[in-house]
């Protein structure tokens, strides 16, 4: 890694020159405000970050912005799942505070955009084309680029794409990285160790102006929902099955999933349960202020849960199981009815995305 000093020690030292220093220590210098990063100049040039600042105040929430930054988002895919909604959320807030946000997909991939900005944020990373991959990777690790890393899953770690060798890279070189439960963090340092610090959790990113008590919808004593996006083995299927039969003379069920015609038949003797395809998001408040309970059971390490989040801020008890990180978020107590509190964990919610640029404007800050 190609460095110059810029703390008064190292600078009496060494001088001004240009260094090339392993990986590792141009890392910890950086971050430790020590040195900069020094880009090939053989390379094509990448935005220095501005010096100017300005006051942005909305909401009556003042934030400072290093000029006006231009970030770059990367995420891999346009399909709205419950990552794509929570990013939607976060990158609404982004905007609002002026901030100035290109989103880069596959289908909108423009290295000129990508090399003017002053940082990026890695959100979903696995199916770029070979070269859009690699002229990122050259932008974060060549180049310098700062970035942060904005995790929704396990999938840097566990599972057929796992690639432990580019999580330590991103995870360590990044100058902030982003979770969305303690469970999801804690995994990490189990595979990852410290090279996940600096770290901060993100509660889930929900709009709480659309999911929200709904005192005109009656709510039905016992009723059971489940709304997961697509109810694959994954994602609880077989779970969901047992559950049901074991509780079908207690309980009501609704599954809501878009591959209603998969699952459809395999519930169809079983009593209580009634299957619909999903409905538009706007649709959802309404299903989860009719139910009392909504339900999560993942086979699979399910990063926080948002669809338990939503039946939450809209009144539900939580059903869920070890393996979905909102259970984590001990300070709400969820699943706890006596000491839950929702305000607080709507407070919370509303104010996550607010939060997440805070964070990484004051991480950003320090690289200057």
């Amino acid at each position: 890694m190609r460095i110059r000093y810029i703390a008064r020690e190292e600078v009496s030292r060494f001088g001004t020159g240009v260094f090339t220093v392993p990986d590792e220590r141009g890392v910890q210098l950086v971050r430790a405000g020590r040195a900069r990063a020094e880009i090939d100049p053989a390379r094509p040039a990448v935005s220095k970050i501005p010096n100017k600042e300005k006051a942005v105040k909305v909401d009556g929430k003042k934030f400072i912005t290093p000029g006006r930054p231009l970030v770059g988002w990367i995420h891999d895919t346009e399909k709205l799942g419950g990552a794509e909604l929570s990013n939607q959320t976060v990158l609404g807030v982004g905007k609002k505070l002026g901030v100035g946000i290109y989103e880069c997909f596959p289908r909108t991939f423009d290295k000129s955009l990508l090399a003017k900005c002053d940082f990026l944020i890695i959100n979903n990373f696995f199916f770029f084309e070979d070269a859009q991959y690699h002229f990122i990777l050259d932008l974060l690790f060549e180049h310098g680029m700062p970035f942060v890393k904005y995790e929704h899953d396990h999938r840097e770690i566990i599972g057929d794409q796992a690639r432990h060798g580019l999580a330590r890279l991103l995870f360590g070189r990044s100058f902030l990285n982003v979770f969305i439960s303690p469970f999801q963090l804690n995994n990490h340092r189990k595979h990852l160790g410290d090279v996940i610090d600096a770290c901060w959790v993100l509660p889930p990113a929900i709009d709480t102006s659309i999911f929200k008590l709904l005192p005109e919808v009656p709510r039905e004593k016992n009723k059971v929902v489940n709304l997961c996006g697509k109810l694959y083995e994954s994602k609880g299927f077989r779970h969901m099955l047992h559950f049901c039969l074991a509780k079908e003379k207690e309980y009501s069920f609704e599954i809501y999933t878009k591959n209603e015609q998969e699952v459809r038949p395999v519930f169809k003797e079983v009593k209580n349960v009634k299957v619909h395809s999903l409905l538009p998001n706007k649709s959802l408040p309404e299903i989860y202020n009719s139910a009392e309970y909504t339900i999560h059971i993942p086979q699979a390490l399910e990063a926080c849960g948002r669809s338990i989040a939503e039946g939450i801020l809209c009144g539900c008890k939580p059903l869920i199981n070890k393996n979905v990180g909102i259970g984590s978020f001990d300070e709400y107590h969820i699943g706890n009815e006596k000491r839950f509190k929702l305000d607080r964990f709507r407070e919370a919610v509303k104010n996550g995305p607010w939060r997440f640029w805070k964070e990484v404007e004051l991480h950003f800050r320090k690289l200057k």
